[in-house]
């Protein structure tokens, strides 16, 4: 079930690091300096998506708490790993599921069960994640499990369906310190009412996965969209720094950094004494007065490289940072 960290696609394990870059040294990774990727990952399954949807990336460096016991239930126990969940697709928002202070759901759920006995883990929901076993036969589960629905409509209304409701007294008042009674009559279409309920089998439940949460997981999908073109938009041009500001690239893994492209001559680079190993990229005065591109190139111990896109953005410069470059104020039109 488990593999060697390499085993992950280069561009989710940049992305990993780009996210814990990110959220290093503020209150959301407190504690978490010293974090950087665990040796091993663990391929996740979603029932509708096929192939590998996520990868459950162990994060080294943190201290967290797991649970003994069926359920999450009995003593507290200390870990020594947090964990990252990268999505493989447009499924699902790019890093769906995080935490510094939790183990990782996979080593939660072999707690629960005989070692060795997992063999396949499945996200469910947000924080729902199930495991089987070899023979595909259902095991344990974290999180609430999502009950089987019935009575939801196939697609969502283009319009709004119109109805009234009127009430009417069926006698009369002799004062208003007493309320007659009333009679409702309503008109138009009623609003439907789902029912939710256990699912029969597991089998059952992978099954009918993909229909019984159809526009749930298409408003997933939809919901996703803005992060994954803000993620293409790096992909396509690359990450911008400042004229002044400077930026940390974490390395894979052990290697070496070279700058490359017409911007290198306008970036500053060392290298940084932590672990994970990393890069510092100091933005220098540009000589023209336009954003510059320059790549940095990361080559690894086995043949192994990357080449990251960057761009120097002068000063002066239109940024939605109005704190940070100079703004004329505006003229207000005559009244």
């Amino acid at each position: 079930m488990r593999v060697k960290l390499d085993t992950v696609p280069m561009e989710l394990r940049r992305r990993a690091v780009r996210y814990l870059e990110a959220m290093r040294g503020t209150p959301m990774a407190p504690n978490a300096d010293a974090m950087q990727l665990g040796e091993e990952a663990c391929p996740i399954y979603r029932p509708d998506v096929k192939g590998i949807a996520y990868w459950e990336l162990e994060i080294a460096g943190v201290k967290s708490v797991s649970r003994k016991g069926p359920n999450g239930n009995g003593k507290l126990r200390r870990s020594t790993s947090g964990f990252i969940i990268i999505s493989t697709g447009r499924h699902d928002v790019p890093v769906p599921h995080f935490s510094f202070e939790l183990e990782p759901p996979s080593r939660g759920l072999e707690a629960q069960t005989k070692e060795g006995q997992v063999a396949k883990v499945v996200k469910l929901d947000s924080l729902a994640y199930a495991a089987e076993d070899a023979k595909g036969k259902y095991l344990t589960h974290l999180g609430q499990f999502p009950p089987m629905p019935s009575g939801l409509p196939g697609v969502l209304p283009k319009e709004l369906p119109t109805g009234s409701l009127e009430s009417h007294p069926t006698t009369a008042s002799k004062n208003d310190r007493r309320v007659a009674k009333q009679a409702a009559k309503r008109t138009g279409l009623k609003a439907p009412k789902p029912k939710v309920e256990p699912w029969p089998t597991w089998g059952q439940a992978k099954k009918q996965y993909a229909s019984a949460y159809k526009l749930h997981l298409a408003a997933l999908k939809e919901h996703a969209a803005p992060s994954w073109e803000i993620e293409d938009l790096v992909a396509k041009f690359g990450e911008g720094i400042h004229e002044g500001d400077s930026v940390v690239v974490p390395l894979l893994g052990v290697g070496k950094a070279d700058l490359a492209g017409d911007g290198a001559k306008s970036v500053k680079m060392r290298m940084l004494d932590r672990k994970p190993p990393a890069v510092e990229l100091l933005a220098g005065g540009a000589n023209e007065k336009q954003e510059q591109e320059f790549q940095l190139k990361l080559t690894y111990r086995g043949g192994t490289s990357e080449t990251l896109t960057f761009f120097v953005i002068p000063k002066g410069t239109p940024s939605n940072q109005r704190e940070a470059l100079p703004h004329p104020v505006p003229v207000l039109p005559p009244r």
